[in-house]
């Protein structure tokens, strides 16, 4: 099922029994305008940085689920409106659960909320976000009831201060994929010459992040410098991964690809054509 209401473009599919579920419609319109109204009541709270939000007590759960994420991640730089469309997956997920369904996965335009109940295996493929083509990636994913996956980097739907062309996160909640995958975006990064940055505000009056200096043009770079900004990512990613923030990340820079996954888990990367 694809729905769109106002800056939500959502996919919804679903098993129960061995067999592809159908939603009511009306349910699901329900529920995203309901979480929308919910984000809308609060949006001057939520673009501020998350650690001047001091009480969360009474805060709508997507708008909680939002701050939380983003003071998870990175209270310092991030606002919670870093998390917005992984929330709005995993508020929806939680509406969508009193039909009892075994799977549940809400595509919120890539960020992904998911419920397993039976925790079979699932493939999940990493898409471009610049051009919404596939990539080479496809994550297998099976054992976990719940989980959230998102990607950011430069040319989605959001600012990037970063060169990732994405930053794929796993995490147990969409809200955290999101808030993650756009740091780790923001991260993998390194000062040259090669890339044009603007104050947000200057391209986007009404951005969240109006002082942030944010990427728009990323000219050719040497494989030492991709390497680098590589390298700065991967850092962050193993230090959100070491404090059970995130389950794993992939971020890809100019053909580049690091990742946190090992052998082992319950996460495994596949790349076609790859070694």
């Amino acid at each position: 099922m694809h729905v769109e209401i106002g800056p939500a473009s959502l996919v919804i599919t679903a098993e129960k029994g061995g067999r592809t579920f159908a939603f009511e419609r009306a349910k699901v319109e329900e529920g995203v305008k309901s979480i929308l109204g919910e984000i809308g009541d609060y949006l001057p709270l939520l673009k501020q940085k998350a650690y001047r939000i001091k009480n969360v007590k009474g805060l709508p759960p997507t708008v909680r689920n939002m701050v939380d994420a983003a003071k998870e991640v990175d209270e310092e730089g991030l606002t919670p409106m870093a998390a917005v469309a992984g929330a709005v997956s995993d508020g929806l997920k939680e509406f969508l659960k009193t039909d009892h369904p075994d799977v549940i996965m809400v595509n919120n335009g890539g960020d992904i909320s998911i419920f397993n109940r039976t925790g079979k295996t699932l493939g999940i493929g990493i898409g471009d976000i610049a051009t919404g083509n596939p990539t080479p990636y496809v994550l297998r994913i099976g054992g976990m009831n719940g989980f959230g996956i998102a990607t950011s980097g430069f040319g989605g739907r959001s600012f990037t201060l970063g060169l990732a062309d994405l930053a794929t996160v796993v995490a147990p909640t969409g809200a955290l994929a999101d808030a993650a995958a756009t740091f780790l975006g923001n991260r993998t990064n390194v000062q040259t010459g090669a890339v044009t940055r603007k104050r947000a505000c200057d391209v986007d009056p009404l951005t969240d992040i109006p002082e942030e200096l944010v990427t728009i043009r990323i000219g050719e770079m040497d494989r030492e410098l991709v390497m680098k900004a590589l390298q700065n990512g991967l850092a962050e990613a193993d230090r959100l991964k070491a404090r059970g923030v995130i389950h794993e990340a992939l971020i890809v820079i100019k053909g580049e690809m690091a990742t946190t996954m090992g052998g082992g888990n319950n996460i495994k990367l596949e790349v076609e054509r790859g070694g």
